[in-house]
């Protein structure tokens, strides 16, 4: 669940005179500022510029990010501040978040969904650029779910917000409400491609990383809290 919210955020926010999905080498960022990586004819330019305008004007943000570092090592930065937002964030963004990604999953090409089953490499031009071609097809609510996420996480992590403890009880009957969704054959099939994801059809794969995130998302507001504190916060 994790490694695709990182992703969008890295689809959605390109550094100036980089393209974080392009290489690994090391980059000196005295002043990071975001650009607008949205053709201007596309549906979302307009909701992107609001995201990156607001980014650039706050310096507490852009200094978070400045200094020499690798594409790997910024990588790594925004999955803290991602993790952090999902530690600290009301339960309501969290759900939010987690059906704005099963939206993506669920449209997709197979190929690329499948790779949230599997380990994959971090910057995958494929499964960026269908990751960005697919937002773009949907409607804007979903991009400012996740542009909103995004900042406000980042801004949380800055400010050292304070953490939200996960619900130790509503996490265990999470898990097993989470079990009940699949009898049967279907735990057959998840638990298939869980202990062997490379070895999983890309239609199985696919279906386990996609339903995983539905259901997740669908469980009881108490339970769902607990559930992907877990899984976006670590």
């Amino acid at each position: 669940m994790k490694k695709l919210l990182l992703l969008i955020a890295l689809v959605v926010a390109a550094v100036v005179g980089n393209n974080l999905m392009h290489g690994r080498t090391a980059l000196q960022m005295r002043t990071p500022m975001l650009v607008n990586s949205y053709d201007r004819n596309s549906p979302l330019y307009a909701d992107h510029q609001a995201f990156v305008d607001r980014f650039n004007a706050n310096e507490k943000l852009r200094n978070r990010f400045a200094g020499e570092i690798t594409s790997k090592g910024l990588y790594a930065a925004w999955q803290t501040a991602l993790a952090h937002g999902a530690r600290s964030l009301p339960r309501e963004r969290l759900v939010a978040v987690a059906k704005t990604q099963a939206a993506i999953l669920a449209r997709l090409p197979e190929a690329s969904c499948a790779k949230f089953a599997r380990p994959h490499d971090d910057f995958d031009l494929v499964l960026g650029a269908d990751i960005r071609k697919t937002v773009e097809s949907l409607p804007p609510y979903y991009h400012q779910v996740t542009t909103n996420f995004i900042y406000d996480s980042l801004q949380a992590d800055v400010d050292n917000a304070p953490v939200v403890p996960v619900d130790e009880d509503n996490f265990k009957v999470a898990l097993q409400a989470l079990g009940q969704r699949y009898p049967g054959e279907y735990g057959a099939r998840l638990v298939g491609v869980m202990q062997n994801p490379n070895g999983a059809s890309d239609t199985d794969a696919c279906w386990a990383a996609n339903s995983l995130m539905t259901t997740a998302a669908d469980l009881p507001d108490n339970e769902a809290e607990a559930l992907l504190r877990k899984a976006f916060g670590g």
